[in-house]
């Protein structure tokens, strides 16, 4: 029998957000807007500081993903683009504070 917490891990339950993250970080690096310091530290910094700078967006579902409601198209769209304004704020962030 699982545990409660083996019971939720073992679900469905994603946090979009993190990809979110990581498909606009990745998209501004691709763009090549600026320089900064592409190390593993620094893109872990990155995208730390931008999971804690927007909402989570979770969903309990793959067909709520795979077909979403209009509510919920409307709100990742708006999610993807708070992200993407908040790509440079949180580079420029981790740049005046470098772990290395």
């Amino acid at each position: 029998m699982l545990t409660f917490s083996e019971f939720f891990k073992s679900g469905e339950i994603v946090n979009l957000t993190e990809q979110v993250v990581y498909d606009e970080l990745k998209a501004f690096i691709d763009n090549q807007e600026y320089e900064f310091c592409q190390c593993d530290k620094c893109l872990f910094d990155i995208v730390c500081v931008l999971l804690n700078s927007v909402p989570s967006l979770y969903s309990s579902s793959v067909i709520d993903r795979t077909y979403p409601s209009e509510e919920f198209a409307v709100g990742y769209e708006q999610l993807r683009k708070l992200v993407k304004g908040e790509v440079p704020r949180a580079i420029e962030r981790v740049k005046g504070r470098m772990h290395h």
